[in-house]
């Protein structure tokens, strides 16, 4: 068993006077409990304390996953004794709560990040067709046989461009020279749907850039930027309104998880006692914050002389 860090709660389950003064010397002062308790099973079989171990172990290890992926800080405590066939179930059924009402609210906030990312980029892409100098109409397609092709070409090869799409297609292609933006220029090409390609291609050996010619329900590429920015706005509020709710959420299942991962560790340690210092015993429950690192050789003295668990807060 490896030594603790700093921060670190000891449980332990020590039946000799010993043990019992060492484990509790080790704590913070007004931060150890000591109580006397006898080691009872219920007139459990071993195999049935074993069962219940095994399923005990199962629980600790979910809610351990759950508080990780909900992102839940441990804060171990001292706290009642789990009723095991009466709070079993009830644990479990709060477990699957907390990890199902996270998922659904945490499902919602990534869907809505989505759709803002989205609206965001088709803004940034709206904006930039708003800077190309080309009117809404001339982007539109307009015959159903006509393709046109939006990019940037380089300053320095718009002028090589121009003479090799009218060597190659003559009156069958049109380039258009918008803006000039740093060091290069908005260019839109029209050409037969049976040419377009052809016409692309030829385009890209002069470091054409193509961009995409969005289609959008407002009456002009302003329009449809407003109405973006709007939907980013709504989307922005209800994602802040979410993420609160989140923050209840984690806030409630830290202290539900919490809660019940200490009444499990607990019920795990006394089976644990039960099966290795015998039923019966009179023992005692230590929980102690240590203020210092144990020494190997601590925890290992007290390992052998009954049930110990170092946990680290977090």
């Amino acid at each position: 068993m490896s030594t603790p860090a700093k921060n670190t709660v000891l449980r332990a389950i020590l039946a000799d006077d010993t043990s019992v003064k060492m484990a509790t010397a080790l704590g913070t002062p007004g931060k150890t409990e000591s109580n006397n308790i006898t080691l009872k099973s219920g007139q459990l079989t071993t195999e049935q304390i074993v069962s219940r171990i095994k399923e005990l172990s199962k629980l600790r290890d979910e809610i351990f996953q759950a508080m990780r992926q909900l992102n839940l800080a441990r804060d171990p405590s001292t706290t009642d004794q789990l009723d095991y066939d009466n709070e079993l179930d009830s644990a479990k059924r709060e477990l699957d709560e907390a990890r199902n009402e996270y998922q659904e609210v945490q499902g919602k906030i990534e869907k809505i990040q989505r759709q803002i990312d989205d609206s965001k980029k088709k803004i940034a892409a709206l904006t930039e067709i708003a800077q190309t100098g080309f009117a809404t109409n001339q982007l539109e397609s307009g015959a159903e046989d006509f393709r046109r092709v939006l990019g940037r070409l380089p300053v320095k090869k718009l002028e090589a461009a121009q003479k090799a799409v009218q060597s190659q297609f003559k009156d069958q292609a049109i380039l258009a020279v918008g803006n000039k933006k740093q060091d290069t220029f908005y260019v839109l090409v029209a050409a037969p749907k049976d040419k377009s390609s052809q016409a692309l291609q030829t385009l890209l050996l002069y470091d054409f850039t193509p961009i995409e010619i969005l289609e959008y329900k407002s009456p002009d590429v302003k329009s449809e930027i407003q109405t973006e920015e709007d939907r980013v706005k709504v989307l922005s509020k209800e994602l802040h309104e979410l993420k609160l709710q989140l923050d209840d959420l984690r806030k409630k299942a830290g202290q539900i998880l919490n809660r019940r991962l200490d009444q499990v560790v607990d019920a795990l340690m006394l089976l644990r006692a039960i099966l290795k210092l015998g039923e019966g015993t009179q023992a005692s429950r230590i929980y102690a914050q240590l203020e210092k690192v144990l020494p190997a050789e601590t925890v290992n003295n007290l390992s052998r002389r009954g049930i110990i668990e170092l946990e680290s807060s977090s």
